[in-house]
């Protein structure tokens, strides 16, 4: 079953400015979608300004509820209907994309993540009367182009440092030889970062081969993933942010419905919470530069690079996909791409979360972001339901329903098809009898007249429009031939309708004669 293509929705939030600081952004509360930007030109000689019209631009002053119910609210209700659903931030370092998407301490503080969860498994208390519901979660990092499983972790908790949960049916799998049964302190401890393998399945569709899927059965056991998993995420600090995010992040969460009725369908629908890293110039980050103070300079720049390219491959892939016939997009140039495919350009509900930062130094940087986040508007997604694999009763019971709309579909275009014909022919028969009054006057009619009874004398009339009533007689052949020269070369459909059309009108001709 599919969905129309939809767009992909795009929301700005605009960081708030420092205490007397300078904002370049302007939000028009009036004028809902609106952003005005004041960047100056490239060679620094005049400041120009730039409007910029978004599905949706957040107050700086809006609270963290509120940029939930704006953005990903909506995107856990598709993911309850047996949808995929992606929401990514994007934007240059230190504009906020973590603390929109994770948050802080602090109800207030709390980012989507949290957030995303109460409603998911609020909702899920509501509909438990349908179906049973089961969840799994998923943190993937992107480092160096290389991914690091961050779902195993769980700080002090857990002897071995995985998490550890309570309950029956809710302990992470830890099976030989995948991402489950590896302990921290190994690889990347020493600060080479694993690298899983990215696999194509039957279907087109993409997964990394042994990330772990750990089953939870509440709010509080995601967060402890997520939150483990953000102790072991690279960050570090530069000259532009205290606390840069040096890698990409993917936190997954599949809910799988089992429907409980016997006509009820089992669906699975995955959420993706994308948090990448920003966008940065090594000169203004301090990342290569000894002199700068920051740590392990080298590196720092070693990560910009790979960043930056990821970025760019990513920025490459929506405009292939905006132009709406690429015939080549650069999924494949780079693992965050790959891992994004989906959600990019296939079966997905997408949004972006463009974070800008409205300090006057960061004017340019936050320009190429409203730039990039004004491509993504044109791009298209088609998202559809993903049904679970069934026995042969639920397949022939999901068949048996897919008939009847098909076979509603086909009654419907029947009804629309009879109806658009009828139309056209009364259009055509319209046309047909301007086109016979506007020729009649210079058409000669022989008309064949019976005067006898049977067998008697046929006689005919010619009456010429313009002319002088006149009379004369004919056989009857003499009308076949003339009325065959008349309609020659026209369907035997319009000679019907002309020859019809003449003897009436010829009939009004016999009657106005006095001589007949």
């Amino acid at each position: 079953m599919s969905s129309e293509n939809a767009r992909v929705k795009v929301v700005v939030r605009a960081r708030p400015p420092q205490a007397g600081e300078e904002s370049t952004i302007s939000v028009n509360d009036d004028q809902p979608g609106l952003i005005t930007i004041r960047a100056p030109a490239t060679d620094g000689s005049e400041v120009t300004e730039r409007e910029f019209l978004f599905d949706e631009v957040l107050s700086t002053n809006m609270s963290q509820v509120d940029v939930f119910e704006k953005t990903c609210k909506s995107q856990v209700d598709h993911v309850l209907d047996g949808f995929n659903a992606c929401l990514f931030a994007y934007g240059q370092t230190g504009s906020g994309k973590t603390y929109t998407i994770f948050g802080e301490e602090g109800d207030s503080n709390q980012g989507i993540a949290p957030r995303a969860m109460e409603y998911l498994f609020a909702s899920m208390k509501r509909r438990a009367a349908q179906k049973k519901f089961t969840v799994f979660v998923s943190f993937l990092e992107i480092y160096l182009d290389r991914l690091r499983d961050l779902g195993v972790y769980a700080g002090t908790d857990g002897a071995d440092g995985r998490v550890e949960f309570k309950g029956s049916g809710s302990k992470p799998s830890s099976r030989p030889g995948t991402a489950g049964s590896r302990k921290s302190g190994g690889a990347a401890d020493a600060g080479e970062p694993e690298n899983l393998e990215i696999r194509e399945n039957p279907n087109g569709t993409v997964h990394v081969q042994d990330l772990s899927a750990i089953p939870v059965s509440n709010t509080a056991e995601v967060m402890a993933v997520i939150k483990a998993g953000l102790t072991r995420r690279q960050t570090y600090h530069t000259l532009m942010n205290e606390q840069s995010s040096r890698s990409h992040t993917i936190v997954t969460v599949t809910v799988v419905a089992e429907g409980k009725g016997g006509d009820s369908e089992s669906v699975t629908g995955k959420l993706n919470l994308v948090d990448l890293a920003g966008c940065e110039r090594r000169k203004r980050s301090g990342a290569g530069d000894d002199a700068s103070g920051i740590e392990d300079s080298n590196m720092r720049a070693k990560e910009a690079v790979v960043i930056n390219k990821s970025l760019s491959t990513l920025g490459n892939v929506v405009m292939a996909l905006a132009k709406g016939d690429a015939t080549y997009v650069p999924y494949r140039d780079a693992k965050l791409t790959r891992l994004l495919q989906d959600s990019l350009g296939g079966n997905s509900y997408t949004q972006l979360l463009a974070t800008v930062h409205p300090r006057p130094a960061d004017a340019e940087e936050s320009l190429n972001t409203l730039q990039f986040a004004n491509r993504c508007r044109n791009v298209t997604t088609q998202p559809h339901i993903n049904f679970l694999d069934a026995d042969s009763e639920a397949q022939g019971k999901i068949i048996q329903k897919l008939m009847k709309e098909i076979a509603a579909l086909k009654q419907e275009m029947g009804a629309q098809k009879t109806h658009y014909e009828d139309k056209l022919q009364r259009v055509k028969l319209s046309d047909l009898t301007s086109t016979i009054e506007t020729g009649a006057s210079g058409v000669t009619l022989d008309i064949g007249v019976d005067t006898g009874g049977e067998g008697g004398v046929g006689e005919a009339k010619s009456v010429s429009r313009g002319g002088s009533w006149g009379s004369k007689r004919g056989a009857t052949g003499d009308k076949s031939r003339s009325a065959t020269a008349a309609t020659a070369g026209t369907s035997d459909a319009n000679a019907s309708a002309l020859a019809e059309a003449q003897s009436l009108r010829c009939a009004s001709f016999l009657k106005r004669d006095p001589y007949i």
